[in-house]
Parts: C-alpha cells; structure tokens; sequence
C-alpha cells in the first residue's frame, strides 16, 4: 500500500487497514514514521483515537505507550516503566513524496 506522506503530519495518527487487519501509523517529534495494531492489548481501546507524547503513542484509554518498534509498556506516575509485552508493526518506507506500508 501507497499513501502521500502529507497523510501522517507529525503528531498525528491515522489508521490503515492491510489485509483485512487495522493498524495506526504515527510520525513522532522526530519525524520518524512508526506503527502499531489499531487495537490496544490492555482493553481494546482504539489507539486511532491516541495522542502521540514524544515520539510514542499514547492510549487514551488507560496510558499505555507505544514505542513503534513493537513494543507496549505502562509508565506510572512515578516515572516507573512496567514492560507490557510486544505487539506486531509494520514495514514503513518513505520516498520522495510517499509512503510504502507493507504487513509486519
């Protein structure tokens, strides 16, 4: 799949469908383009509806966090990171004025 890079502004998500499975794809503060299922693991909560923090995503359902690289983790107030496991990511590419999405 093929979508204009202007699709994914930094600090925005959007959701792609590939094969029949839903993901959001999120550009961070450093202008990497990362991805993630659209479903968050913990409570189903639709991540297309997530802020990005950062560089990561942010659920807004109960604050867990998305690095784009394929894994999930919860940070408590107290600064502390609890690992939440791994979650599958797509292959993203960017060319000129394109971006190419391929299934994990």
């Amino acid at each position: 799949m093929r979508v204009p890079r202007s699709t994914v502004p930094a600090g925005q998500v959007r959701a792609v469908e590939l094969r029949g499975e839903d993901f959001v794809v999120w550009r961070g503060a450093d202008g990497a383009l990362r991805s993630a299922p659209r479903r968050c693991p913990h409570m189903d909560h639709d991540l297309a509806e997530g802020y990005v923090d950062g560089n990561e995503l942010v659920c807004a359902g109960h604050g867990w966090a998305f690095d784009g690289a394929g894994r999930c983790f919860k940070r408590n107030e107290f600064g502390r990171v609890d690992p939440k496991g791994d979650v599958p990511v797509l292959r993203l590419a960017e060319s000129d004025a394109m971006i190419d999405i391929e299934p994990p």
